[in-house]
This record gives structure tokens, sequence and C-alpha cells, in this order.
């Protein structure tokens, strides 16, 4: 069903105004607009501020849709013409694209918009951040951002790191160097993060070292340690242990990381990381190695954690440039 009305060739009107200068538009297969492609200025007011959605094609923004909506006409997403100030329940931010849920509240926003290409680098788009504060109480950092995301209630959902950025941040088992970002319960407690680089911690099943070096950081939602809110671990990866699991029948299992061929570079091996869970209420530990689950009893089974050899840290130099660790590698 149609969610909106050609005015003329160039004039579309939907349920949250009209945009004049459409360049262009697309609909949903059931044939609802989602979304147009403006080649002049218009102006969106929103409870964030007064938006001026995206016009102008240069190197590094192109082929973009100005405006995306929901199939009930609700604007979901902005691309701003350029980078300006947005009034968020946190607080006065920069941003170039806004996301909005369904209901109208801010979902995320991206103080910089820019397409990674070969016409526009990485390193490009970093010259035009700007670091950004945050004191939350478990951590107060200056770092650049690629993302923040909120909850519906204004509530700050995650934080995504611009790729290189590392902060600190205070948990339950001790300060721990993030990359990628973290994520927080609506309630304010620390929900996941993503290790910067292996780290020793206390865990029910004794001392592991946790890292995941597959993590991509696309979004910092959901990442490989995790906290329950009483700030007990509840979900880690590890890519640096075998555990040798004494079970309740008195058999032994040993489960470690499997090798696998580095996708980098098609040739050299690497550790596929361990999904270690914890389930405190059927004192239970699930230990995943990528093939299947193994469930063993936190008080009736015996443990040992052993270290293994990980090819992911003899690599050469030649692999730094599509490596995810190459920013901040420890080894150098």
């Amino acid at each position: 069903m149609e969610n909106f009305y050609m005015i003329n060739d160039r004039t579309i009107q939907v349920r949250t105004g009209v945009f004049g200068s459409v360049e262009s538009y697309r609909c949903y297969s059931t044939g609802e607009l989602e979304g147009i492609q403006l080649s002049d200025k218009n102006m969106v007011v929103t409870h964030i501020g007064e938006l001026v959605p995206f016009y102008t094609e240069t190197t590094r923004r192109k082929n973009k849709y100005s405006i995306e909506f929901y199939k009930d006409g609700m604007i979901k997403s902005v691309a701003l013409e350029k980078q300006q100030e947005i009034y968020t329940p946190i607080g006065d931010f920069p941003a170039e694209c806004v996301t909005f849920y369904s209901t109208g509240e801010l979902n995320r926003f991206f103080p910089l918009d820019g397409k990674i290409s070969s016409f526009w680098t990485e390193e490009d788009e970093k010259a035009l951040q700007i670091p950004l504060i945050f004191d939350l109480g478990f951590t107060r950092f200056k770092a650049l951002m690629s993302c923040v995301a909120l909850w519906k209630d204004g509530s700050i959902r995650s934080i995504t790191l611009f790729p290189g950025e590392v902060i600190n941040i205070k948990t339950s088992v001790g300060d721990i160097a993030v990359r990628n970002g973290f994520s927080l319960y609506q309630s304010g407690e620390l929900e996941s993060l993503e290790p910067a680089g292996p780290v020793l911690i206390d865990t029910p099943i004794g001392r592991l070292t946790i890292f995941d070096p597959d993590a991509l950081g696309i979004t910092a939602d959901r990442n490989s340690l995790n906290f329950d809110k009483k700030g007990r671990v509840i979900n880690l990866v590890t890519s640096e242990n075998r555990i040798a699991v004494q079970t309740e029948s008195g058999h032994l299992k040993m489960i470690e990381p499997k090798l696998v061929v580095n996708q980098l570079d098609g040739e050299t091996m690497i550790r596929q990381g361990l999904t270690i869970r914890f389930d405190y209420s059927r004192d239970q530990v699930v230990i995943n190695d990528g093939d299947e689950d193994c469930s063993f009893s936190l008080s009736n089974a015996g443990f040992t954690i052993e270290r293994v050899e990980n090819p992911y840290w003899t690599c050469s130099s030649s692999q730094c440039a599509g490596c995810s660790m190459a920013s901040y590698c420890f080894k150098n």
C-alpha cells in the first residue's frame, strides 16, 4: 500500500511532510516509499533539531538516499548535507547521519558519514573526526566515534569507536583496554565490550586469556565479553586456551580453539576462538568450538586451563595492512 503522494514529478508528500527537488526515489516491494534522493535544499523538523538532508554529491558521499522511511511513512534515517549539531537526551553532538526508531525516537547518530573507497580512505575520514568526551562512571574517555546508539528512553545503548581507537574501562574483572566499543543495559550497567588485546581474567572455570581476533567492529551493540547486571561474566571468547574438562561421569574431554585458514591471505593458519557462556541459575557452562555446544556442571565438573600456541601472534609485518590489530598490536 502506498504511503506517499506524488504532487508532481519532483515533489513528494509523505506523512512527515512535503519534499521538493526529488532526484529519484525507491519503494518497497509492497509499494510503500522506502527512500528519496534530493538535489536541492529541504528541511526536516524533528525533536533533535531542524535537519537539512543530503543533496550535494562529493567524492566521499555519493549515491546516497537523503531520507529513508519505514513502511508507515515515519522517517527511518536522514543523511545530512553537512555535519551539524543535534540535540539528544544525552547532550548536543555533531552528526552527519541520524537514524530513528519506528516510533520516532532517536536511534543512532553518526558524527561522520563518508564512504570508504579507493578515492576516500579511512585516514581521510579520520582527519575530519572530532574527538568526543564521555564520563560514565566506570569509564571516562576522549576518543573518535563511529556511532552512538540510544535506547528508546534516550539512555546510551552502545558506543562504537572509530577504527584504531582504544579506551580503558573498569570492569568487575579488572581494567580492560577496549577497541571497537561497548554496550550498556537500559538501566545503565555495562553489558559488553571488545578487548583490544588478549587479557587474563578470572572466571568460574579458572583464569582465561580472552580475546576475539575476528571481532568486526561494525557496531558495538554486541561484543565478545559480556556481563550480567551484577557484573558477572556470562559470555567470552578465547583463542589462547585449551580446556581440559573432567566430567561428572569421570571422562576427560579436551576442547581447544581450532586451527583454520586465515581469510586475510588464504594461506596462513589462525585459531578460531572458543565461545564460552556461563549460566549461573543452572550452574552450567557451555563451551562452543565452532561445531557444537558442550555443557558441563560448574560445581560437579573439573576444569584445567592450558595455553595453546596461536599462530595469530607469529604473523609477519607484510600482513599488517589487513589485520584488525594493526593499529595497536602490542607485539611492536
